[in-house]
Order: structure tokens, then C-alpha cells, then sequence
């Protein structure tokens, strides 16, 4: 599996890339959490089918966990965590029969479409009002949205819904990718 497709969308996002290893800001880890969990909740809950409980307490929905950094990172426990979600991912993949990687170049592909391509943009980069939000082409985005901001990568604008923490939302023109075809 390849990056290449993550570093667009981090560069589309406005998601600073860089090249060895930084503990970065509370922000940026708390995204980092979010993220990473609640797509693994994701596969438990929706996937495997199993609710697991933490003090006796199930967490039945990916996305309705709070995350707050409460102390200094640790560079090694952070690579040993990582590459052991990594390890468990392909462990999975041989266990299940999933085909990952496939999956993964589907899903890449279709992350990029949550950013709206402006074609005709002549206003440089920076947030948009309010009232712009649609872009010139009817886009609608969720509620969670607090800022639409316009980002230039290459020489193409993309306009990009975040939430309160940073997340990239999905505008209406954005559809779910079908992997059907890899079941």
C-alpha cells in the first residue's frame, strides 16, 4: 500500500506533511486519535458485529467518543502502537479473507471526493463566507461543518468542509464508495 493518495488529501485537508518523526501539537494527536479509533470502531461494531464495553459500559457508535490529550507523547510507544494496528490490520485481512489492499486504493480514491473541485476559481485561497459555501454549484455540507475553506494544490482550487476538530466532512456532492464488487 502506497501513501502517495493520503499525502493529496492531507495537502487538500491543509494538514501539514512531515518527514520524520514529530510529536506535533494536542490538536493534530487528538485528530490523530479520532480518526484512527473511530475507524477501527467502525470495523468492530459495523464490521465484526461486536460491541465492546469498557467499566461495563458498551460503546455501540464509532463516532461518540470525546478526545482530549491528557500528557506528553511517547515517540517509541507511538511507533510500537502504530505498527501493532498495522500488524492487526493485516491480520485480519489474512483471518477474514479481506482484500485490503484493493479495498485501500478504492477507498484512497474516494476520500479525494470529499474535496470540491472549483475549476473556475479566481479568488486565491482562504475561508469562505457563509453565503459561498455552495460554491457556484449547489454543494450542501452537514451541519458539523463550522468553516469551508478554499485550498489551492497544484495548480487545481478544491474547496474543503472541516468540522470543530479539523475533520474533513463530506459535501453533497460526495458518494460512497461501492466495494461491493470485492465481496
Amino acid at each position: 500500500m502506497d501513501s502517495k493518495k493520503i499525502r493529496q488529501f492531507m495537502q487538500l485537508a491543509g494538514q501539514d506533511l512531515v518527514t520524520g518523526l514529530d510529536l506535533r501539537d494536542e490538536k493534530t494527536r487528538e485528530l490523530g486519535a479520532q480518526l484512527l479509533l473511530s475507524e477501527v470502531l467502525e470495523y468492530v461494531i459495523n464490521g465484526l458485529g461486536v460491541v465492546p464495553e469498557i467499566g461495563g459500559v458498551a460503546i455501540e457508535h464509532p463516532n461518540k467518543l470525546n478526545y482530549r490529550a491528557v500528557r506528553s507523547p511517547d515517540k517509541k510507544e507511538m511507533v510500537d502502537g502504530l505498527a501493532d494496528v498495522a500488524y492487526t490490520m493485516f491480520w485480519n485481512e489474512c483471518a477474514f479473507g479481506i482484500p485490503l489492499e484493493r479495498a485501500f486504493e478504492m477507498v484512497s480514491d474516494n476520500n479525494l471526493e470529499k474535496f470540491v473541485l472549483l475549476p473556475d476559481w479566481v479568488k486565491g485561497e482562504g475561508e469562505l463566507e457563509r453565503t459561498d459555501w455552495g460554491c457556484a454549484q449547489n454543494v450542501v455540507w452537514p451541519t458539523e461543518v463550522v468553516a469551508v475553506i478554499v485550498v489551492q494544490v497544484n495548480s487545481n482550487f478544491y474547496a474543503v468542509g472541516k468540522d470543530k476538530s479539523g475533520k474533513v466532512r463530506k459535501p453533497s456532492t460526495y458518494k460512497s464508495v461501492d466495494l461491493s464488487s470485492l465481496i
